[in-house]
């Protein structure tokens, strides 16, 4: 069970960030402002997180600082009282982008979109080619380039062991967020986010997903009856090649072949042992060891079969985490509805939902393999 479970009130309150020192601190609550507001999270994205604020103009309002749209951040929180405990659960820090004003004949109000601390990533791209040397650790880089940014950078990047086997270069103008990636990419780590603290996040990647929720279809399954379930196997492949770049003149490259059969998936309708054939899929990749490879193989292998089984619905807003309303990186629901016969692990590709009581989060969900 969770707090969840049996409802509760819930409300919406806005905080101004705004730097001091080269830090962000609190400056001002801004949620009597705060006329409508919206996020979008999409994993698929490199930049996962955005919002959408509509908000009074505060450079008339008495006793109000006007935001600084330029540098100051929103971080609004998703508040729950349940059985008389107050819940304040942080949704993220959104840099703020595109204010537009409008009137309507008495009053001024701001149109702004938002997007979550990755985008300063993006939009900070390197001036010089970038390099970093053979034995260099991974995590040690990646942190390296994040302190670059600035002061106000906070991250948590799992430590790790592994180090580059070869040296590696960006060319003039990649960002520092696509640098990021790849030197995660190269260590089967998730994709670089933010979490609802404004926290840079890296994990591992791993083969079982991480279930912070279960919707069941019964009197307190949390979510509408409507559910839309897509089966698409067009871009399905069942045998997956990973072939590192050459390290060095005259060294065969790092290699490694996997299948369904490989990975225990005999009985999938796409497999050679069902269909007769092979699909193959090929990636090129930087590499540190042939672990790695090992392991990239079977990561490509299951993300392939997460495009086979999407779900679609409608729901409260949920989280497993009381100080971090943000999905993480490799989060799950179960997802069980008897009509459709679905009783099985899905992964959360992407959420969206208004900042508003009575929130209805529409979530599109992709199902996991784990057998």
């Amino acid at each position: 069970m969770s707090i969840f479970d049996y409802g509760g009130q819930e409300y919406f309150t806005y905080e101004l960030l705004s730097l001091d020192g080269g830090i962000y601190k609190h400056s001002q609550w801004i949620s009597n402002y705060i006329e409508t507001g919206s996020i979008d999270i999409d994993f698929d994205r490199s930049i996962i997180s955005s919002a959408k604020f509509q908000l009074k103009d505060l450079a008339n309002v008495s006793g109000m600082t006007d935001i600084n749209y330029l540098s100051d951040l929103i971080k609004p929180y998703y508040n729950f009282v349940a059985n008389g405990t107050l819940y304040t659960i942080p949704l993220g820090h959104y840099m703020l982008l595109s204010p537009q004003k409008k009137t309507n004949g008495q009053l001024v109000s701001r149109s702004i979109d938002g997007y979550d601390l990755l985008k300063a990533l993006d939009q900070d791209k390197t001036i010089v080619s970038k390099t970093f040397s053979s034995g260099t650790n991974v995590v040690e880089a990646i942190e390296g380039l994040l302190d670059d940014v600035g002061i106000w950078v906070n991250y948590q990047i799992e430590p790790s062991d592994e180090e580059l086997s070869e040296d590696i270069s960006y060319e003039l103008g990649k960002s520092t967020l696509f640098i990021i990636n790849s030197l995660l990419n190269m260590i089967n780590y998730y994709p670089l986010w933010v979490n609802g603290n404004g926290v840079y996040k890296g994990v591992p990647w791993s083969a079982t997903p991480n279930i912070t929720h279960e919707f069941i279809d019964n009197e307190v399954s949390l979510y509408e009856e409507e559910v839309d379930l897509d089966v698409d196997y067009s871009e399905i492949y069942n045998r997956v090649v990973i072939i590192n770049n050459q390290l060095e003149e005259n060294t065969a490259p790092l290699y490694k072949v996997w299948t369904m059969e490989d990975e225990g998936l005999t009985a999938h309708p796409f497999s050679y042992t069902n269909i007769g054939r092979y699909v193959t899929k090929i990636f090129q990749s930087e590499a540190t060891t042939q672990d790695y490879v090992d392991l990239r193989a079977r990561r490509e292998l299951r993300k392939m079969l997460e495009i086979e089984e999407a779900v679609s619905y409608k729901h409260a807003f949920v989280t497993s985490r009381l100080d971090d309303g943000i999905p993480w990186q490799g989060d799950a629901y179960r997802f069980k509805n008897e009509n459709l016969d679905l009783d099985y692990t899905y992964k959360i590709i992407k959420q969206s939902y208004s900042l508003q009581p009575g929130v209805t989060v529409k979530s599109d969900i992709k199902r996991v393999k784990l057998t």
